[in-house]
């Protein structure tokens, strides 16, 4: 249940009492467990509390609660690893060029084949599992191989886009641990949007332009 304390403490932290109060009302009585109820409620309370965030807040709040709410950690070790090879090639597209090299997800990039315009980064996820994703026949086949999010693969609800933000502070974590300062990052493609692929944008602080 971190995913849900995690979301009700951004959402105080982002928004007023009364914003936050209507926002994550009932978190604490959302069902746990792997049975087929609870992730059925799991699921609906995700769908409501997104849905009032999406009308009490305006995007770029969505955005920092999402991205605050991320659970995962970022291995300390590849951030660490990005960071010193940033500061041996002194280059944003060098380090860009290694991180397209590092095919250690299942024969892909673990970082995402970043590709960079002008001041921002896209960072496009690569297939969950990449070697069934390759070989789907359907729709339906190729997002539950592609998605990362298993509550998203699971659900039969219409969930707002704005759940997709969390996986953006999956991003952040790196790049701002490559970048050394806050960094801006925001989605601009989501399966629940209804796009083929899930992408972030990073933007590249403007002391390393």
């Amino acid at each position: 249940m971190r995913w849900f304390q995690k979301f009700a403490e951004s959402v105080n932290r982002h928004t007023g009492k009364d914003a936050s109060i209507i926002i994550t009302e009932g978190w604490e009585e959302v069902p746990s467990g792997s049975a087929k109820q609870a992730l059925k409620e799991r699921t609906m309370w995700i769908k409501l509390a997104m849905e009032r965030l999406d009308n009490l807040c305006d995007e770029k709040t969505r955005n920092q609660i999402m991205i605050d709410t991320c659970p995962h950690k970022y291995p300390k070790t590849r951030i660490k690893k990005m960071r010193t090879a940033f500061e041996r090639l002194g280059s944003i597209d060098d380090i860009l060029k290694l991180m397209w090299e590092d095919v250690s997800w299942g024969g892909v990039s673990f970082y995402d084949y970043p590709v960079r315009k002008d001041d921002v980064i896209y960072i496009t996820k690569v297939p969950y599992n990449p070697k069934a994703h390759k070989s789907t026949a359907t729709d339906e086949e190729k997002r539950l191989t592609y998605c990362h999010c298993g509550l998203v693969k699971r659900s039969e609800e219409a969930i707002s886009p704005t759940f997709c933000c969390c996986s953006g502070g999956w991003v952040k974590q790196l790049w701002e641990g490559i970048f050394q300062q806050p960094t801006d990052v925001w989605m601009t493609e989501s399966l629940l949007k209804g796009d083929d692929r899930c992408t972030h944008a990073v933007k590249i602080p403007r002391d390393f332009l």
